[in-house]
């Protein structure tokens, strides 16, 4: 199975960026602490336009259910939805062919 990458924004309230920011690093801790199966995550922050995106990489369908069904993460989720001005925009897909792009890591 091909690994799948997934891209989440989120749009705080602006006076509840620096809690959603913090809400996020507490995320990618555990992620890293407890999903062996989660390749890549890391939050980017876009302040002028009040975002803040997350970039993920899980090795199978299985890591993402692991990750969407931790406490951590639903415990995340429940708080987002007082903090941001809309609901977060998810995207997840494979590499395009041939794209599979730079990694140094």
């Amino acid at each position: 199975m091909s690994e799948i990458n997934v891209t989440a924004v989120l749009t705080p309230k602006p006076e509840k960026f620096e809690e959603v920011a913090a809400l996020v690093t507490e995320v990618i801790k555990q992620v890293q602490e407890h999903e062996p199966d989660t390749l890549l995550y890391y939050a980017c922050e876009i302040k002028d336009k009040n975002e803040i995106v997350i970039v993920e990489r899980y090795k199978n369908p299985a890591a993402i259910q692991t990750h969407v069904k931790s406490p951590y993460f639903r415990t995340f989720s429940g708080k987002l939805s007082t903090l941001l001005t809309k609901p977060a925009e998810i995207r997840a897909g494979g590499f395009l062919s041939g794209s599979r792009g730079v990694s140094r890591i």
